[in-house]
């Protein structure tokens, strides 16, 4: 069990004995979109040290939440990946980060803004897609995966072999997109997007999304 014990017979005090301790289900966030990197996730929560962070990823081991994996060559380096009894969180954090986003107005000087967190987002605004697209994502220097079609999104990191659409920008023009309602077309007109791809691909993602094609 986790460091903390409520003691209660009820499924909501076991789920906090195991992930209620500060930074566990924000490392669960992180590792949504796939295996990350022991330094990976200590460069993405300034303010957590790295006792801690081994603490919590032995803790997240020791009850089959994470489990770790050593990537083939040439990465050739261990990430931490969730297990399928740690993947069961998702619909939690999706659910906390509905909840949360309507005080979400503005970041604060000291607020860090990561576009992997903009990704996890994704999932949970995802309306359903008639259509089938594999979109390639990319925001600056990292890249993602989203596949778009039936009741869920898939979201992942690394940009796919062979996508229907790529777009291609910088952080702000994302955050038009996905928080100050620009629409997807004018940001492309506008030069802020490079598309790559069907129109009615961009479009299909936007409305996917609930965001303005």
């Amino acid at each position: 069990m986790g460091e903390r014990r409520y003691h209660q017979f009820c499924g909501v005090a076991k789920a906090l004995d195991l992930v209620g301790e500060r930074w566990t289900l924000l490392l669960v966030r992180d590792l949504l979109l796939g295996g990350r990197r022991f330094s990976d996730l200590l460069g993405a929560m300034p303010g957590l040290t790295p006792n801690l962070l081994s603490q919590r990823l032995k803790q997240l081991q020791a009850d089959s939440l994470v489990a770790q994996h050593r990537l083939p060559p040439p990465q050739a380096t261990t990430v931490y990946e969730l297990t399928e009894l740690g993947r069961e969180l998702e619909p939690v954090v999706l659910a906390l980060g509905r909840f949360g986003a309507r005080w979400l107005t503005s970041p604060a000087a000291e607020d860090r803004i990561d576009p992997r967190w903009a990704m996890v987002s994704l999932k949970r605004r995802y309306l359903g897609s008639r259509r089938s697209w594999c979109v390639g994502l990319h925001v600056g220097e990292l890249a993602f995966t989203v596949g778009i079609g039936g009741e869920r999104a898939e979201v992942s990191d690394g940009a796919p072999r062979a996508p229907d659409l790529s777009l291609r920008g910088e952080l702000p023009a994302y955050g038009a997109l996905l928080i100050g309602g620009a629409s997807a077309r004018a940001l492309v007109e506008q030069g802020r997007l490079l598309r790559e791809g069907p129109a009615r691909a961009l479009a299909d993602f936007a409305r996917a999304f609930g965001l303005t094609p």
